[in-house]
């Protein structure tokens, strides 16, 4: 009996606990950006991301397999000298995490599409890219030219949200400082 009592004491204790978000326990938020390890269909910089953007990651690497391309990152997630630093709304989705910007190559490495072959939309004329870009966006993942995908957050914020939002994530993910002391 007293076996009982004492298993449902935890059980009670840690239902409240749950049930009060944590309230009774000291929560701090965490940074949600990391490195996405992808594999073989990615290469070029380190793709930094929210967590929230790695299960489109994981659907990019796949459309790019059964494409027969390869996404070549050029840019993703920076962190800024500071979370306050002006970024233009095109460049919004890299620095909250929620997009990457891209070539396409060939399984080998070689150009298959790069952001001139975008800006031109010659990409349409491409069987391997227009597979790719088609393939993203079937899947709900955003293709804005001339070479940037995401899964389209950002342009559901105002600009004043998505600029909260980026200092908040900037200011969460900055390294942490020692401070001296004096």
């Amino acid at each position: 009996m007293l076996k009982y009592i004492i298993t449902l004491a935890i059980v009670a204790e840690i239902l409240f606990i749950t049930n009060t978000n944590g309230f009774f326990l000291s929560h701090t938020e965490k940074c949600q950006i990391s490195l996405f390890k992808g594999g073989k269909e990615f290469g070029g910089e380190k793709i930094m991301a929210n967590k929230s953007f790695v299960p489109h990651l994981k659907t990019i690497g796949q459309v790019a397999k059964a494409c027969k391309v390869k996404v070549h990152v050029i840019d993703s997630y920076k962190q800024l000298k500071d979370p306050k630093d002006f970024v233009l709304s095109s460049e919004m989705p890299t620095a909250l995490g929620r997009g990457i910007r891209f070539d396409l190559q060939d399984p080998k490495g070689g150009t298959v599409c790069n952001k001139l072959c975008m800006v031109a939309r010659s990409w349409k004329t491409l069987p391997d890219a227009t597979c790719f870009i088609n393939g993203i966006q079937k899947k709900g993942i955003k293709f804005t030219e001339p070479n940037l995908i995401d899964d389209g957050t950002t342009a559901k914020l105002t600009s004043a949200q998505a600029d909260q939002i980026k200092v908040h994530t900037q200011k969460l993910c900055a390294p942490k400082t020692k401070t001296s002391k004096g």
